[in-house]
C-alpha cells in the first residue's frame, strides 16, 4: 500500500496486519487472494479514484464493507473517514473493474452459483425474489437515502467475477 496518513489508509493496514481469522470474516476471502485480486485490478482497470490517493485495497476493503459487512454508504464513509460522495464512487470504481474482470475472465463451470452466494455476501440477503424493480436496478448501502441505483446485471456480473475470482483461487 503507497498512501499513508489517512484515517482509511491506517484501517486498511490494520486489517491487513490483522490475525487471519479476522480478514477472512471481514473479506470472506484470504489475503493471497486479496493481494492477487489488488494486482490483477492495479494492472488491467485504471482507477477513477486515484486522484484522491485511494490505494486500490483500501477501495476493495470500502467496497467489500458494504457488500460482505452489509454496511450503508453512510456507515462506510464513517468507518473510512470518507465523505458519501467519495464512498461512492469508490464502490462504483471496484464495481467497474469486478466488471471488467467478468469480460476478460471465463466464469469456471464449477463456481458457485449466484444465488447460492447471498450467504456470503450480506448486501444479496435484502433481495427478494419477484419483489425487484421492474426498471432494472437496485438498491445498494442505502441508509436514509443515500444508497446507489445499480443496474442489477451489473451487479451480479460483478458478485460473479469476484466469486469466480475466490473460487478460482480456492484459497477461502
Amino acid at each position: 500500500m503507497a498512501v499513508t496518513g489517512t484515517a482509511g489508509a491506517d484501517r486498511a493496514r490494520y486489517l491487513l496486519n490483522t490475525i487471519p481469522d479476522r480478514f477472512n470474516e471481514f473479506t470472506h476471502m484470504d489475503q493471497m487472494t486479496f493481494f492477487q485480486l489488488a494486482d490483477w485490478i492495479v494492472e488491467n482497470v485504471e482507477s477513477s479514484t486515484a486522484k484522491e490517493d485511494i490505494s486500490v485495497e483500501e477501495s476493495l476493503f470500502v467496497f467489500l464493507d458494504i457488500v460482505a459487512q452489509g454496511n450503508s454508504f453512510r456507515d462506510a464513509a464513517y468507518n473510512w473517514d470518507h465523505d458519501i460522495d467519495l464512498t461512492q464512487r469508490i464502490f462504483l470504481n471496484v464495481i467497474n473493474a469486478l466488471r471488467v474482470l467478468r469480460e476478460k475472465e471465463d466464469v469456471s463451470p464449477s463456481c458457485p452459483s449466484f444465488n447460492t452466494s447471498k450467504t456470503r455476501w450480506r448486501v444479496l440477503k435484502s433481495w427478494r425474489p419477484g419483489k425487484l424493480r421492474m426498471d432494472g436496478l437496485v438498491k445498494v448501502g442505502d441508509d436514509r437515502g443515500d444508497g446507489l441505483d445499480i443496474a442489477q446485471q451489473d451487479f451480479i456480473e460483478a458478485i460473479t467475477a469476484l466469486n469466480n475470482f475466490i473460487h478460482e483461487r480456492k484459497e477461502f
